[in-house]
Parts: C-alpha cells; structure tokens; sequence
C-alpha cells in the first residue's frame, strides 16, 4: 500500500507546472489529542484504498487540527470517500499507529478534474471527537478509550502503562484493585519482630508491615538496675509484656560491665578491691580525694594501697628532690637527697647534686678550679690543670710603704684585682686592676694626727672612703694624689675614730652608693654609727651606746656592727648590731651573745650564715637566727679579722701574726711573722691579710695583673 502525499498547504497541489486534481482535507480533534492518526482515500468506482498516518496535534483536553492533501492517481474515477481514525497510542516511526482506534469519521467528495489547477481543489473536514479531560494522553472510557479516570487534577496520573502504587486506586486501569496486585493482607514481621499484615502505605504509596512495636528492655541478672552492657536490648510483643525481674527498662542505663554482681555498675563507688567496681575499665581507682603526702608534703590523692581497703596519699605531680645546699652554690649532697614540694632554694636546699663540700660555694662538680688546695670541681684532685702556675698556693707577703713602722688597719677590694689600703701616718696604698704592685698616695689624709682604720673601694668605680682619727672621712680617687673633703661626722667625741666603713652601690647608678660606718670613742667605752652618701656636708650620726671596732653586710637589710660594752664588772661583753632599714631605718635592739669578748670584726656569708671575732679567742656563728659561740681557732689571742665563703671555707687574722684557716672539718695555722690588723677576701684564691710592720699578704701567691 503505497502512502498518500501529505501537504501542509494548498499551493503544495497547485504549484507544480502540471497539478494533479486532489483532495484537500483537515482533520480537527476536539477535546483531545490523537497520539496517532490514520487517513484513508477510497475511490468509489475501484474500491481501491491508500492511507497514511501521522501524529496529531494540538493541547491536552482542547484539541487541534493537521491539514492532508490528497493527490487523485489518475486511474481513479472523481468520487472518493476519505476516513479519519485516531489512536491513543503514539506515533511511531516504522510502525505508524498501533493499538486501539478511540474514534473515526467518515466523509465523502467529488472532484472536479482540472479545479486543482485553477486553484480551487475541493476541501473536506473530518470532526474527531474524544474526552481527555485530564490530559494525560489517554481518553477515557466512555467515549472510547482506555483511561479508568479521566478526573481533572486526579486522574492524570492514572491510566494504562502507569505505575502501580498502594494507595487504594487502579492506577494501571488493569482491574484489579491493590488487595490483589500487592496481595494485602497477608501475614508478616515487622523489624522489631512482631507479626502483622501486609497494609498500605498512604503516606509513602506503598506496602508496609502494619504491626505492634515491641516493648524494649534491658538484661539485668544481678537486679542492679543498670542493663547489661554490649548487648542488643530484648523485645516483648503484645500480649507479652517485660517481666517484673531481670530486665529494666529501655530509658535505664545499659552499661553494667558485670550483670552478675550487683555491686558491680558504673554508679558504684570504687574500692580497694581488687576489682573495676565501677566500670570505668581501671580497677581500685578510687574517687579522688585531695590529700597532702606524709613526708614529701605534697599535694595528691588518695589511692589504693593492696586490695585489703587500705588508702595512701600519692603525689599528683612530679616531686622535686631537694639536696642539702648549705653555702648556697645551687649545689647539693646526692648522699642527703630529700623528695618535698615544700622546701625551697633559700632555705638551703637546691635542686642539682654534685656537690662534694656544702662548707664552701666555691666547691661543686660544675665549679672551676681555683689555687686554693682545695679539689673545687670534685674530681678527686687538688689544683690540677697549673692553675697555680709554676708556684704552689702559699700566703705571699711584701713591705708596702717606705717605713716598716706603719700599721696597715684596713683592706678594700674593688673591680677584678683592684685593692686599697688604709693605715697610719695618713697611709693609703692602691694596686689597680691591672698593676702587681700597690702605689702609696702622698700627703696627710683625715686631719693633722692622722691615722686610717677604715676603707671601703667602690666595686665599679675604685673610689676609696676612708675614715680614721678624730672622726674624719675622706675620699680618694684611684688616680688622684688628693685626699678630701676631710669632714667630720660631729658625733661629739673628738677623740672618736671611724674603725669601719660599709658600702652598698646604687643599682641605677654605680657611681653612687649608701656608706655606712662605725666609730670608737677615744676612752673605748662608747661609739657611734652614721650613713652617709659621698657628698653631704655633714653626716648624721646614733649613739647605740656600743664601743664598735667592725661592720659587713651583703645589703642594708642584711648588715651587722660589732663591737663591745662595759658590764658591770668593767669587763668589756661582746655586743651585735644589726641594721634595720625601712621608713625609721636604726640599728635596732642589740644582742649580747654570752660569754662573748669584745669583738673587732663581723662577715657576713649568705642569709643564714655569718661570723664574728675578738678577744681571748672570741668565735661567734650566726645561723639566720641566733648568734652563738663556737670553737675557734684559739682561745687566747685577739682575733682581728674574718672572711668566710660558708661553713667549711673561713679565713681568721690574729694579732698574734698568725693566719687561721678552717677547711676539711678543722683549722690550718699560718704563722705570716706580723701582727695582722685587717683581711678581705672576694674567693678562695684572692685572699689579702695586712697589718704591723708595714707588711701585706695575699694568699696563694702575689698579684699579678689580669691578663689583657
């Protein structure tokens, strides 16, 4: 069957140079849309048919219209019927239009040969009516289609080919109704394991398991009232119900680590047991509890102490191991190691060992050795290395001045190797840093008899105050020939003589300092102290009623005078002054320490140690507290001077000419041929005795100048 030609438009059969007579039809659908349709022509005279197909036009439940033309073939005779037929099925290419025929119509024409060419062929139309009102592209039933509900706004989605869903429609319009496509009703389980029957869905359009929710709960054996832990949860379904015993309910805690023991559950309190009573995964960690330890006085907690019940208080952090550091060189005895949060570095503990002597600050691991026969690093040996050059460690002495008729009374350390000297006849001798030998200064120095009992250098600068006779200060360049200003403190004993000076540097300024200084009436039975800054006119001065010969002190507030008073027998008691600094600074209340001679010196060590000397072999130890006598090195002479580094490092002049030194637990004599009047020292290895007979001394050997 060969396809008629279709034209979209009349002159399509009139434009040709020769047009064949035809047919020109329009097939219009109302209320619908043909998915496919299908034309016919029938010539009348032959009964011949030729048709062809095409897809219709239009909108979904208004319709359209597709014009054919038909073109006579020349052995048909004028008298032809045409027929329209629409499909609900699509058009498709090869295959045309399939399926069921919704509606046709029929209609016949007589043509006119030669119309075609004047441009007039005939024209017919062919009315297509159908009912889509839902437009879903199937018409429905009643006016001959498939659709099973063509209801606007709910029947769009329901209609041959659709997808069944379990919402108690034929949505496939197959027939048969949800109970029998999705077989409701039948028996099933639902997740929780309780039986049911197979329902519709509304919400999600399909099947579910309408069934009861079981009732969950958790084992509990040990009736505890925490479930079981790593286990699923049992289910009950109706008419069953959660027994009375056993379980507990779903809202209770399920993390018992032992469902056999009630005593057993995370809410238990732990105890030293030997089990995990709680279930934290450790067993006896038992609920902390501050505590402070027994012998380290630390903060901590209590803990278990075996499985019998018994608690001890541990230590919640490191503790610290604290070494005996008796001279405060931050090094301690390992052999006296003491674990405590409470002590501390200036109570005399440090946190380093190594040290091998606690008496001196210049003996410890980490020390360098010094010339002073004593092994300053611990390793066992005694100024290895030449630290004592070609020489061994010897007091070294020489004559300083022109006359060995003077008397050096006072000894001033300054810089690194600067030294003064003070003495009779005005006598002042410097030795720079970088010089071997000491310089006298020339002229009279502190008035028209004078005598020099007291110096103190400036550490940074060198700039020595001197005092002596008729209570006159001075002071002295290390460069300058002059000696002034030359004033008096005025403490209203003319005979009175400046024995002691002390001086602390300004921290802002070095080249400003607080001097301090002591005096002895010229009858010896009372004296005086005063402070004065290098630059008043006149200097103020206290009478403690205290005849004072000596002074020292690491800081105003860490500084004693020393000296004597008249007991009622008239015999002259030692007494120690101690300096108190603040809004009212004085020297407060003094102490008479028993038994205690006349002293003449004072050196003070660290805050917990100092020591003094005098007559008849006067030895007095301060322990941060309480001044007392000791054994010194005699209990004779007139002890002139003191220079100490700890316990086990002191240096004692005599006037006597003899150099005592106590190291190793006891003391060393030196017989220097002198008498001694006065002794510094900055170090073991730096030590300076002077007095009688013009002489001076310096331990381990003379000075030489420090190496550029």
């Amino acid at each position: 069957m060969r396809h008629l030609l279709l034209l979209l438009s009349l002159f399509a059969l009139a434009g040709c140079q020769a047009p064949q007579d035809g047919v020109k039809v329009t097939v219009t659908a109302t209320g619908f849309v043909p998915g496919c349709l299908r034309v016919t022509a029938r010539d009348e005279a032959s009964g011949e048919t030729r048709s062809t197909m095409l897809g219709g036009k239009g909108t979904p439940s208004v319709g359209g219209s597709v014009l054919v033309g038909v073109v006579l073939p020349e052995s048909w005779g004028t008298r032809l019927t045409l027929t329209a037929e629409a499909h609900e099925a699509p058009f498709v290419a090869d295959q045309g239009c399939t399926g069921k025929v919704i509606t046709s119509k029929e209609g016949a024409v007589s043509i006119v040969r030669g119309e075609a060419a004047k441009g007039r062929p005939p024209e017919l139309t062919l009315a297509l009516t159908a009912t889509d009102q839902d437009g879903d592209g199937y018409v429905h039933e009643a006016s001959g289609g498939t659709d099973c509900n063509d209801t606007p706004g709910i029947g769009d989605a329901i209609h041959p080919g659709a997808l069944e869903r379990c919402n108690g429609r034929d949505d496939d319009c197959n027939g048969d109704d949800d109970q029998t496509f999705f077989g409701l009703g039948v028996a099933c389980a639902e997740d929780g394991g309780c039986s049911g029957r197979l329902e519709c869905d509304l919400d999600n359009l399909k099947t579910t398991c309408k069934a009861p929710a079981p009732t969950l709960a958790w084992v509990d054996k040990d009736g505890d009232q925490v479930g079981r832990a790593n286990v699923e949860p049992s289910r009950f379904c109706a008419p069953l119900t959660v027994p009375d015993a056993g379980y507990v309910p779903f809202t209770a805690r399920h993390d018992d680590c032992d469902d056999t023991n009630p005593d057993v559950h995370p809410s238990a309190p732990e105890a030293c047991n030997g089990r995990d009573d709680n279930c934290d995964g450790s067993q006896d960690n038992i609920a902390f509890e501050a505590c402070t330890t027994l012998t380290s006085q630390c903060s901590g907690a209590q803990q278990c102490k075996g499985t019998s019940g018994e608690k001890e208080c541990v230590a919640t952090g490191p503790v610290p191991t604290w070494y005996p550091d008796q001279d405060l060189d931050g090094r301690g005895l390992a052999s006296a190691a003491t674990p405590s949060c409470t002590l501390q570095a200036d109570a005399g503990y440090a946190l380093l060992d190594g040290d091998c002597d606690d008496g001196n600050p210049f003996i410890h691991s980490a020390a360098t050795e010094l010339c002073d026969e004593q092994d300053n690093d611990c390793d066992g040996e005694k100024d290895e290395a030449q630290v004592c050059g070609a020489t061994s460690s010897s007091w070294a002495v020489r004559e300083v001045g022109p006359s060995n008729a003077r008397t050096w009374h006072g000894i001033s350390l300054y810089q690194d190797g600067g030294v003064w000297l003070a003495g009779t006849d005005s006598g002042r001798g410097v030795k720079p840093p970088d010089k071997v030998d000491f310089t006298l200064r020339p002229g009279l120095c502190a008035g028209t008899n004078p005598a020099l009992f007291a110096v103190w250098a400036n550490p940074t600068t060198g700039k020595a105050f001197l005092g002596g006779t008729e209570e006159k200060l001075s002071i002295q360049e290390a460069t300058s020939l002059d000696c002034e200003p030359q004033l008096s403190i005025n403490s209203g004993s003319p005979q009175a003589v400046i024995r002691g000076l002390m001086g602390f540097v300004d921290s802002e300024d070095p080249g400003e300092a607080q001097i301090f200084g002591v005096t002895t009436s010229g009858n010896g039975n009372a004296g005086a102290t005063f402070l004065w800054n290098g630059h008043a006119a006149t200097v103020p001065v206290q009478t403690p009623d205290t005849t004072l010969r000596g002074i020292h002190g690491l800081s105003p507030a860490l500084m004693f005078a020393v000296g004597s008073y008249r007991s009622p027998s008239a015999s002259a008691q030692g007494r120690i002054l101690r300096y108190q600094p603040g809004e009212l600074p004085s020297w407060g209340q003094h102490v008479d320490p028993p038994d205690a001679k006349a002293l003449n010196a004072v050196w003070v060590v660290n805050p917990r140690l100092a020591y003094a000397v005098g007559y008849l072999g006067t030895f007095m130890k301060w322990d941060g507290a309480t001044w007392s006598k000791q054994t010194g090195p005699s209990d004779s002479e007139q002890l002139t001077g003191v220079v100490a580094f700890g316990s086990n490092a002191i240096y004692v002049s005599s006037e006597s000419g003899k150099l005592y030194r106590y190291y190793d637990g006891a003391w060393h004599t030196y017989d220097l041929g002198a008498p001694l009047h006065t002794l510094n020292g900055n170090r073991p290895d730096n030590i300076w005795a002077a007095g009688a007979q013009g002489k001076v001394f310096h331990y381990p050997a003379w000075s030489f100048p420090t190496p550029p």
